[in-house]
């Protein structure tokens, strides 16, 4: 029987009793093989596995505290005014991050969706700043699913204070545009 091999996950509760796990509470976790592949399964220390059919391999573990998440922090400014620099560039990976910076600042509430005029030549998304009232018009580009990755990591990357890749140019503060 061939696969691929995808370690499945604890399942967080008793498979015999049903109890959730509490964090720090050892339980013995068992791996079997199936018709439809690996399957795990978790059992408390009251519960001892079944003998048949035999796991695969088994051990004992215990729930691990919850990670906690981690947000990058968010300066709407800096990101505005980043979108704001990228405006008269013309550079495709310049558009492409544009727009990618407008559907962030729009989910943040920085700007609103006016209108999507994605019949026109090129597609054009027009959005309003609430606090101002300004019209900011922004080429909607034909991306790729490879090239969304690649800007959210961009994106995340100048986020969290990290770099770009070489091949992009980032207008400097003053305004000037990528050639000085």
């Amino acid at each position: 029987m061939t696969r691929d091999w995808n370690m499945p996950r604890a399942t967080g509760a008793c498979v015999a009793c049903g109890r959730p796990f509490e964090v720090g509470q050892p339980f013995l976790a068992c791996l079997y093989e199936t018709e439809s592949g690996y399957e795990r399964r978790d059992y408390c220390t009251g519960c001892p596995p079944p003998t048949d059919p035999p796991p695969l391999g088994q051990w004992r573990t215990q729930r691990p505290e919850p990670a906690a998440r981690r947000s990058l922090p968010f300066d709407r400014e800096a990101v505005y005014a980043f979108f704001d620099r990228l405006e008269d560039s013309d550079r495709p990976e310049h558009v492409q991050f544009r727009f990618v910076l407008a559907l962030l600042l729009w989910r943040k509430k920085v700007l609103k969706l006016e209108h999507a005029a994605d019949d026109a030549t090129p597609p054009v998304w027009e959005f309003r700043e609430p606090r101002t009232d300004r019209r900011r018009r922004v080429l909607r580009p034909d991306l790729a699913d490879d090239e969304l990755e690649r800007l959210s990591g961009q994106l995340e990357a100048l986020l969290g204070g990290g770099t770009v890749a070489a091949d992009f140019v980032v207008p400097d503060a003053l305004g000037e545009n990528e050639n000085g």
